[in-house]
Protein backbone atom coordinates (compact mmCIF):
# COMPACT_ATOMS: atom_id res chain seq x y z
CA UNK A 1 0.00 0.00 0.00
CA UNK A 2 1.66 3.43 -0.82
CA UNK A 3 1.83 6.58 1.37
CA UNK A 4 -1.59 7.81 0.20
CA UNK A 5 -3.58 4.86 -0.29
CA UNK A 6 -2.52 4.45 3.86
CA UNK A 7 -3.87 8.05 4.55
CA UNK A 8 -7.18 7.50 2.62
CA UNK A 9 -7.80 4.41 4.97
CA UNK A 10 -6.75 6.03 7.82
CA UNK A 11 -8.83 8.98 7.19
CA UNK A 12 -12.00 6.00 6.14
CA UNK A 13 -11.26 4.60 9.42
CA UNK A 14 -11.39 8.22 11.35
CA UNK A 15 -14.58 8.70 9.36
CA UNK A 16 -16.27 5.23 10.37
CA UNK A 17 -15.63 6.00 14.34
CA UNK A 18 -17.27 9.49 13.92
CA UNK A 19 -20.04 7.69 12.51
CA UNK A 20 -20.20 4.96 15.43
CA UNK A 21 -20.23 8.20 17.60
CA UNK A 22 -23.16 9.87 16.12
CA UNK A 23 -25.10 6.99 15.82
CA UNK A 24 -25.05 6.07 19.58
CA UNK A 25 -25.97 9.27 20.46
CA UNK A 26 -28.35 9.88 18.17
CA UNK A 27 -29.91 6.59 18.44
CA UNK A 28 -29.65 6.06 15.08
CA UNK A 29 -29.28 1.60 15.35
CA UNK A 30 -29.44 0.94 11.99
CA UNK A 31 -26.74 3.50 10.94
CA UNK A 32 -24.78 1.93 14.66
CA UNK A 33 -25.20 -1.79 13.16
CA UNK A 34 -23.71 -0.52 9.64
CA UNK A 35 -20.25 0.43 11.33
CA UNK A 36 -19.77 -3.20 12.50
CA UNK A 37 -18.39 -5.98 10.48
CA UNK A 38 -21.05 -9.10 10.10
CA UNK A 39 -19.33 -11.46 12.93
CA UNK A 40 -17.80 -8.34 14.97
CA UNK A 41 -17.13 -8.36 19.02
CA UNK A 42 -17.75 -5.95 21.31
CA UNK A 43 -15.86 -6.06 24.27
CA UNK A 44 -17.60 -4.07 27.28
CA UNK A 45 -16.84 -6.11 30.16
CA UNK A 46 -16.06 -2.78 32.03
CA UNK A 47 -19.60 -1.76 32.13
CA UNK A 48 -21.33 -5.00 31.78
CA UNK A 49 -19.52 -8.12 33.96
CA UNK A 50 -19.20 -10.48 31.37
CA UNK A 51 -20.11 -7.99 28.23
CA UNK A 52 -18.23 -9.52 25.46
CA UNK A 53 -21.25 -9.14 22.79
CA UNK A 54 -20.52 -11.13 19.38
CA UNK A 55 -22.36 -10.64 16.08
CA UNK A 56 -24.31 -7.27 14.80
CA UNK A 57 -27.65 -8.30 16.57
CA UNK A 58 -26.70 -8.77 19.76
CA UNK A 59 -24.22 -5.72 19.88
CA UNK A 60 -26.92 -4.16 18.97
CA UNK A 61 -29.57 -4.99 20.93
CA UNK A 62 -27.57 -4.54 24.08
CA UNK A 63 -26.41 -1.20 23.10
CA UNK A 64 -29.59 0.18 22.30
CA UNK A 65 -31.48 -1.22 25.68
CA UNK A 66 -28.73 -0.06 27.90
CA UNK A 67 -29.10 3.33 26.39
CA UNK A 68 -32.81 3.29 26.31
CA UNK A 69 -33.86 6.35 28.24
CA UNK A 70 -30.77 8.02 28.03
CA UNK A 71 -29.19 11.06 26.48
CA UNK A 72 -25.51 10.47 25.57
CA UNK A 73 -22.60 12.34 24.17
CA UNK A 74 -19.39 10.24 22.77
CA UNK A 75 -15.94 12.00 22.23
CA UNK A 76 -13.39 10.18 20.18
CA UNK A 77 -10.25 11.76 20.66
CA UNK A 78 -6.07 11.12 19.62
CA UNK A 79 -6.63 7.76 17.39
CA UNK A 80 -3.71 5.39 17.03
CA UNK A 81 -4.64 3.77 13.89
CA UNK A 82 -1.90 1.77 12.20
CA UNK A 83 -2.96 -0.04 9.00
CA UNK A 84 -1.75 -3.85 8.91
CA UNK A 85 -2.45 -4.81 5.20
CA UNK A 86 -5.02 -3.51 2.42
CA UNK A 87 -7.49 -4.90 3.68
CA UNK A 88 -6.94 -4.80 8.25
CA UNK A 89 -5.96 -1.94 10.71
CA UNK A 90 -5.91 -1.47 13.80
CA UNK A 91 -6.79 1.37 16.61
CA UNK A 92 -6.52 2.87 19.70
CA UNK A 93 -8.99 5.61 20.46
CA UNK A 94 -8.50 7.55 23.96
CA UNK A 95 -12.46 8.37 24.61
CA UNK A 96 -15.19 10.22 27.04
CA UNK A 97 -17.90 9.64 27.48
CA UNK A 98 -21.52 11.73 29.27
CA UNK A 99 -24.67 9.29 30.03
CA UNK A 100 -27.94 11.25 31.73
CA UNK A 101 -30.73 8.54 32.14
CA UNK A 102 -34.31 9.92 32.28
CA UNK A 103 -36.28 9.84 35.57
CA UNK A 104 -38.37 6.73 33.33
CA UNK A 105 -35.64 4.68 32.38
CA UNK A 106 -33.83 1.53 34.32
CA UNK A 107 -31.05 3.65 35.82
CA UNK A 108 -33.44 7.03 37.00
CA UNK A 109 -32.00 9.93 37.36
CA UNK A 110 -28.53 8.64 36.85
CA UNK A 111 -25.52 9.91 35.31
CA UNK A 112 -22.61 8.81 34.27
CA UNK A 113 -19.44 10.31 33.35
CA UNK A 114 -16.60 8.18 31.78
CA UNK A 115 -13.00 8.24 30.21
CA UNK A 116 -10.41 5.58 28.79
CA UNK A 117 -9.84 3.67 25.58
CA UNK A 118 -11.47 1.74 22.66
CA UNK A 119 -8.75 -0.27 21.24
CA UNK A 120 -10.18 -1.62 17.87
CA UNK A 121 -9.67 -3.87 14.73
CA UNK A 122 -10.65 -2.88 10.95
CA UNK A 123 -11.52 -4.99 8.09
CA UNK A 124 -11.96 -3.98 4.82
CA UNK A 125 -15.32 -5.49 3.15
CA UNK A 126 -16.83 -4.74 -0.25
CA UNK A 127 -14.77 -1.98 -0.74
CA UNK A 128 -16.07 -0.26 3.39
CA UNK A 129 -13.54 -0.34 6.76
CA UNK A 130 -15.98 -1.61 9.23
CA UNK A 131 -15.30 -2.08 13.02
CA UNK A 132 -14.35 -6.31 13.50
CA UNK A 133 -13.22 -6.03 17.20
CA UNK A 134 -14.17 -3.43 19.87
CA UNK A 135 -13.12 -3.33 23.26
CA UNK A 136 -13.91 -0.29 25.74
CA UNK A 137 -11.36 0.32 28.38
CA UNK A 138 -12.69 2.38 31.30
CA UNK A 139 -9.65 4.14 33.30
CA UNK A 140 -12.17 6.01 35.58
CA UNK A 141 -16.03 6.03 35.86
CA UNK A 142 -17.80 9.34 37.73
CA UNK A 143 -21.88 7.85 38.89
CA UNK A 144 -24.07 10.55 40.19
CA UNK A 145 -27.51 9.86 40.82
CA UNK A 146 -29.87 13.75 41.12
CA UNK A 147 -31.37 14.54 44.20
Amino acid sequence: MNAIDRLLAIEDIRNLKARYFRCVDSKDWEGFKAVFAPDASFDVSDDLPGGVLLGLEKITETVSASLAGCVTVHHGHCPEIEITSDRTATGIWAMEDMLRWSENSARPNQTLHGYGHYLETYEKIDGRWLIRTSRLRRLRVDVSTAP
